[in-house]
């Protein structure tokens, strides 16, 4: 950008999925105007297509439906849908963008969403969004939580644009938002920085025809399944055969149907099919206990964290069988319709096996137009579609000023999705820092109602939430109670509660019956409960009294099938909560100023990239390292996968962090306390030192783990694959060396259950190497599964193109080590030879997996952070969440989270940056209203609650009694359970709002 020129306040994303959603929502809270152009007629991408999420069973809809509300009406998000942009001018900080939006033939200022042209539309055309399932009309929504809630004429299929007749929706239309002479237009766009998160596009299973997709109707593909499965799908959650409404019992998965194929698929790996695959044999096992799933694959990729147990459970909890082969052909039982598959065995025996239903499961690819659309912003793409990006920036495209996120930039999940969102979004905070703000609207919120002393009015709705609670709980007989409670002026049904429509019409309904108290049952107020309280304060009421009934969790999930108990539970679960309501009080809370610095733990890779990124932002930032040197494991990596210098890269990182002038270094140095809060922690450092700071990073990186098994540490000859790269580096050997290697040292069984992710990567790199270096040279890998997932594939491919030989083993029957003088002699069964093999190196390299520092328990316990049983820090959400702490004001990032990559480990550093900027741009947070009140007047300072407090709140004070510091306060009402004298209440947890709610069904 030229001297003379500001920076623009604003960011453009391309693209409405849950990256770029992240990444909107984390710009916007922190100052910057956001313009989202997206292609769809509405915000979610892929995501909104699928049932559940694993390993939470989390329903996916209502997960991301939320974000997509807060995003219709952030006062600095602006939504172009049924946009495309065309062009684009300028340099970072300043770029223009030419913007076309398509007509909709709609008036989006007219449209109240009220879907009565769609009901009057007399034409069903087949839906994309049920995968062709069933149909739609030619006036349409998306989906029923659409956001924008604007309907859109489908051209094409119009019978007045086709036909020259018709015009039903016109005349039905009350609000006259249908305009046929809808041109669309061209806009123009001034914005710092550009995020490119435009989605992926799915595989089409009909370019494998011997696999039956099209032909056998009872052949569909994964999405297909996941509308099957959804409970807003065209079976309503049944699972049916399409081609016969039966209900199948057989169900078999194909997995790598267009993944890892380099003759009519894609030569990559799609990231998420095995995971997927699994979460929809135990979701169908769920649905309908007759199931029997069975998942054919050639290798196991359940790299991610817990991924493994989560196998496992599906295994031996719900029965799912696993069989390791190639399916191929699928063949139709005329008679039945049902399919037989053809497959060979591990010994080479060909084998039919029949079954009701084939789910095959499909991988991700980019847009048709991909190429062209890297054309569009001057971006390189990789060989396969996706944008260039290093393992170095792995959000940074090759143009300046523009970056992206998301399965754009490779095969990911949704995890590592929602991590680039917010580290996109950490990456334009750092280029625009110096206009954060200079664009942004102040959200105007009404005069706040004053309920003092009034009798309460109560509203209640009641969420079909498609059918997911209505199939079990008989909604209308909820309603029909809740209008006979005390002090419930107003009880209806809602859809989708959570839908835009809905949230408008709760605060309509507010104002029409002078609400003072809402109620809405539906599902968990984990996920919705904000999104609730912020509508009905958006509507003059204080936003603590609002309530959420749970009678989806709690109710229609655990007694499906079970309808009249279910719906009686259902109805006490709405007495108790309106009981509860009734005695509710309006609560006010305090802010707290927010000191501009963050504190992060641990110099690795992951702090210093955290630490690099938030400095650019123009925040102070310490970084608190215990050895005496920064660098971390990455100390001991030379090369990456694609063979670039990681120590070039490391010295060039210390060098960038020792030099900046907002990054301060404590080496060598620990933490002896951390007192405060969220926005103004206080830290006092080992040497002294004390640190003022609002937010904390947790980058304590992992370990690497020291082998006892097969021989180590008995020769110079058995060597870890670290080890071995470094003598790559350094040494010299025989052009006519022999090389073994064994996977899965340490890992992927008890009591270290889980994948460490990097293994299979640093063998294939260090084979790779070997060959390359030596061609002559023989290595050897013996294997469990090889988890070269996304664009990693293709150097698997290339290993065994140059040479590198692969021995499958089972956890059972694990290779066998013998050390012969100089030499190491490795015998393992062969299941494709179907007879034991032996080989003899001069060098055996364990693939050693990673184990959490050993300081990981101790900050835990510091900082009250929960791990997970293999000892890895948890998050708030693995979905939602994937770097926040439950605990306000920390964040964590790299190894302490989980075993990764280092391209992986970027990504999450720059996420929590993100993440931790967009709180310490606030000039004052404000303090939870869900908190702990302290009555002095009757407190004994017996100190019982003193003891107990995992956050300190409460502390002794200058007279030497019981005070409370409401601010470190998290409301877990602790302290309330075990004061003796009552003096600790919890707002909207009151003894007496418990009492009035088990008096409602005693």
């Amino acid at each position: 950008m030229s001297q003379n020129s500001k920076p623009s306040g604003s960011v453009m994303i391309v693209g409405g999925g849950i990256g770029g959603m992240q990444a909107a929502l984390d710009l916007a809270d922190s100052g910057f105007k956001v313009h989202m152009v997206q292609k769809d007629s509405s915000l979610g991408g892929t995501m909104v297509m699928l049932d559940k999420t694993f390993p939470t069973g989390d329903c996916s809809m209502c997960m991301i439906s939320p974000k997509m509300v807060e995003i219709g009406r952030h006062p600095n998000i602006e939504i172009h849908t049924l946009a495309e942009v065309t062009a684009i001018d300028g340099e970072p900080g300043r770029f223009t963008a030419t913007v076309k939006l398509l007509p909709r033939y709609v008036d989006p200022d007219k449209c109240t969403g009220c879907g009565i042209c769609e009901k009057k539309c007399p034409k069903l055309v087949t839906s994309e969004f049920e995968q062709g399932l069933t149909k739609r009309k030619a006036i349409y929504s998306l989906l029923a939580q659409a956001v924008p809630n604007t309907r859109v004429i489908d051209y094409d299929n119009c019978l007045y644009f086709q036909r020259g007749r018709c015009k039903a929706c016109e005349k039905f239309c009350t609000a006259g938002a249908i305009n046929f002479e809808d041109t669309g237009k061209e806009i123009s766009l001034t914005v710092g920085a550009v995020i490119l998160s435009p989605g992926l596009a799915r595989h089409s299973a009909a370019r494998h025809p011997e696999l039956g997709f099209g032909r056998w109707p009872n052949v569909v593909s994964s999405v297909q399944f996941e509308r099957i499965l959804s409970a807003s799908g065209p079976f309503s959650g049944q699972i049916l055969r399409p081609g016969d409404k039966k209900h199948p019992h057989k169900i078999a998965w194909i997995q790598c149907v267009g993944s890892r194929d380099t003759n009519h698929g894609n030569p990559w790996c799609s990231s998420v099919c095995c995971m997927y695959a699994t979460k929809q044999a135990v979701i169908a096992r769920e649905h309908d206990a007759s199931v029997q799933p069975t998942i054919f694959y050639m290798e196991m990729r359940a790299f991610g964290k817990d991924f493994d147990k989560y196998v496992d459970r599906a295994k031996n909890q719900y029965g799912v069988r696993y069989h390791r082969a190639m399916v191929s052909a699928v063949h139709e039982d005329a008679d039945t319709g049902n399919l037989v598959l053809r497959y060979a065995e591990m010994d080479g025996t060909i084998t039919e096996e029949t079954f009701d239903m084939v789910v095959l499961s499909i991988g991700l690819e980019p847009h048709a137009d991909a190429l062209e659309f890297a054309k569009t912003f001057n971006i390189e793409s990789n060989r396969h579609g996706f944008a260039a990006t290093t393992p170095f920036a792995p959000v940074d495209t090759t143009r300046p000023g523009v970056f992206v996120t998301g399965t754009f930039q490779g095969p990911k999940d949704i995890p590592e999705t929602v991590i680039q969102g917010s580290a996109v979004a950490g990456k334009a905070m750092a280029l625009l820092g110096e206009a954060r703000g200079t664009e942004i609207t102040e959200k105007a919120l009404p005069p706040e109602t004053d309920t003092t002393g009034a009798e309460a009015r109560i509203g209640v709705l009641v969420c079909h939430c498609g059918i997911n609670i209505s199939q079990t709980v008989d909604i209308p007989a909820v309603v029909e109670t809740a209008k006979t409670l005390p002090n419930v002026v107003f009880a209806d049904d809602l859809m989708y509660a959570c839908s835009q429509d809905s949230q408008e019409a709760i605060k309509a309904l507010v104002q029409e019956h002078n609400l003072n108290r809402v109620v809405v049952a539906s599902c968990t107020p984990r996920t919705h409960q904000p999104l609730f309280q912020e509508t009905i304060r958006d509507a003059g009421l204080n936003k603590y009294l609002f309530e959420l009934a749970d009678i989806r969790e709690q109710c229609s999930w655990c007694h499906m099938g079970q309808n009249e108990p279910a719906t009686k539970k259902a109805i006490d679960i709405v007495k108790m909560t309106v009981a509860k309501v009734k005695l509710f009080e309006a609560i006010h809370t305090d802010s707290v100023p927010v000191t501009p610095a963050a504190m992060i733990i641990g110099g690795g890779i992951a702090g210093m990239t955290a630490a690099l990124a938030l400095g650019d932002q123009g925040y102070e930032v310490h970084i608190v390292e215990k050895t005496s040197a920064l660098g971390g494991l990455v100390k001991n990596v030379y090369r990456t996968l694609d063979g670039r210098d990681v120590q070039s890269f490391l010295t060039d990182c210390i060098q960038k962090v020792e030099q900046h002038p907002k990054v301060t270094v404590h080496t060598g140095t620990d933490i002896k306390k951390t007192d405060g809060f969220v926005g103004n922690f206080v830290t006092t450092l080992s040497d002294g030192a004390a640190i003022s700071h609002g937010a904390i990073i947790v980058a304590t990186g992992g370990v690497e783990y020291a082998p006892v098994e097969y021989e180590y540490g008995n020769s110079s000859s058995i060597v870890t694959q670290r080890e071995l790269e470094k003598r790559l580096e350094t040494e010299t050997f025989s052009p006519t060396a022999a090389f073994a290697m064994i996977q899965c040292v340490g890992s992927r069984e008890e009591p270290f259950n889980y994948c460490s992710r990097i293994c299979c990567q640093d063998a294939i790199k260090n084979a790779i190497a070997i060959k390359k270096k030596y061609p002559k040279a023989g290595v050897t890998i013996f294997y469990r599964d090889i988890r070269t997932y996304g664009l990693r594939e293709d150097y698997y491919q290339e290993a065994r193109s140059l040479g590198v030989l692969f021995v499958r083993f089972e956890p059972e029957n694990k290779p066998e080590v013998r050390v012969d003088g100089d030499r190491v002699t490795v015998t393992a069964f062969d299941f494709l030879a179907n007879r034991p093999v032996t080989v003899k190196a001069d060098v055996l390299a364990l693939s050693t997996g990673l184990r959490p520092h050993p300081s990981t328990e101790e900050v835990g316990r510091r900082y009250k952070l929960t791990c997970n049983p293999d000892g890895y820090f948890l998050e708030a959400h693995v979905k939602l969440r994937p770097v926040d702490f439950p605990s306000e004001g920390l964040f964590v990032a790299g190894l302490a989270h989980a075993p990764k990559n280092l391209d992986e480990t970027v990504s999450q550093a720059l996420a929590a940056s993100g993440r931790a900027g967009v709180l310490l741009s606030h000039d004052r947070l404000s303090v939870s209203g869900i908190i702990s009140k302290h009555n002095r007047d009757i407190c004994m300072s017996c100190l019982a609650c003193f003891r107990v407090c995992p956050f300190d709140s409460p502390f002794i004070d200058e007279e030497g009694h019981i005070s409370h510091n409401e601010v470190k306060c998290m409301g877990c009402g602790i302290c309330a359970g075990v004061c003796p004298a009552k003096a600790f209440q919890v707002n909207n947890f009151r003894d007496d709002q418990i009492i009035a709610m088990i008096d409602a069904i005693s």
